[in-house]
C-alpha cells in the first residue's frame, strides 16, 4: 500500500472513534440527566484515579458521567445519594450518629453536554 493510503486509513479510523466516543458521552450524559436517583450507598468502590463507584442495596453500580465524585468527598456506607429527573445536581447526603440525613454536599455536573440541552 502507498503511503497516502495508510495515512488515509489511519484518519478515517481516528475519525470514528472520536465520533462514536462522543456519541457515546452524549448517550449517556442524556440517560443520566433525564433520570432521578435516590439511594443509599450500600458500598464503595474506588477508581485508580480516585473517583467513588458506589453501589446500592441491590448492588446497582452508579459511576456518574457528569458528576465528578471523589475520594476527598469522604463519603461511607449508609450516606446517600439524590437526584431529582432533569435537575442539574446532584445532591450527598450524610447519615448522622442518630441515623438522620443531612445535606452534605451539591454537586454540579462536570461532563461534556450542559443539562439544559436534554431538560427545559
Amino acid at each position: 500500500m502507498k503511503k497516502t493510503t495508510i495515512q488515509a486509513i489511519i484518519v478515517i479510523k481516528m475519525f470514528f472513534i472520536v465520533f462514536f466516543t462522543i456519541a457515546n458521552t452524549f448517550v449517556n450524559s442524556r440517560k443520566e440527566f433525564i433520570e432521578g436517583y435516590y439511594f443509599v450507598i450500600n458500598k464503595i468502590r474506588v477508581t485508580p484515579t480516585k473517583r467513588l463507584i458506589l453501589y446500592n442495596k441491590e448492588g446497582k453500580e452508579f459511576l456518574f458521567w457528569n458528576y465528578s465524585i471523589m475520594l476527598e468527598e469522604r463519603l461511607s456506607v449508609g450516606d446517600s445519594v439524590f437526584k431529582a429527573p432533569c435537575s442539574e445536581f446532584l445532591y450527598l447526603y450524610k447519615k448522622n450518629n442518630k441515623g438522620e440525613y443531612g445535606k452534605f454536599q451539591k454537586i454540579s455536573p462536570s461532563g461534556l453536554f450542559s443539562y439544559k440541552w436534554f431538560c427545559k
